[in-house]
């Protein structure tokens, strides 16, 4: 779903072809998503055919196709930026549905599912601070502001493995594999 907004939104600005689109893209996110050349270009096709995006003039040099935004992807566009987010955690992500899964099949022993998560979750951490750091290096504020969401989401779910491997472990706290 953000894939479509992020880039109804670079379109917003300027006519853009799809590698230029792939680009902008990632580097907003400072490389923390990658996108396959051809999920933007899919995704371009599918904005055109809702009438969100239009071409612009004849393909250029190497046949790209330059795409800017339609009134109604503009409207479209504001209407999302409008919208208050329903937040990163859903119920259906992997991680619930592991954790329910395993308790299930393991007999409720989580112990080796929580250890793996938390090193996930940690290291996940570390590549979060450097990439903060990274950002406000190169006067990224924006992307620093994001980064700092995540950190703070990640550290919270770290505080939840901790708090389910103490009710796993009692209180000593999650085993070592």
């Amino acid at each position: 779903m953000s894939l479509k907004y992020g880039v109804l939104g670079l379109l917003k600005g300027e006519p853009l072809h799809g590698y230029e689109v792939k680009n902008r893209f990632e580097s907003m996110l400072g490389g923390t998503w990658e996108v396959n050349i051809g999920q933007i270009y899919t995704t371009l096709q599918r904005l055109e055919r809702d009438g969100l995006v239009r071409p612009v003039g004849p393909r250029g040099d190497r046949g790209k196709l330059l795409y800017e935004l339609s009134p109604e992807g503009q409207k479209a566009l504001d209407q999302w930026l409008a919208q208050p987010d329903s937040g990163p955690q859903q119920l259906h992500e992997d991680i619930y549905v592991k954790l329910l899964l395993a308790t299930r099949i393991a007999n409720g022993d989580l112990g080796q599912l929580l250890a793996r998560q938390k090193r996930a979750y940690l290291q996940r951490l570390r590549d979060l601070n450097r990439l903060e750091e990274r950002a406000r290096r190169d006067g990224r504020i924006d992307l620093a502001r994001l980064v700092r969401g995540a950190l703070l989401h990640t550290e919270a779910d770290l505080k939840w493995m901790d708090e389910l491997s103490s009710e796993h472990f009692g209180t000593e706290g999650a085993k070592p594999e």
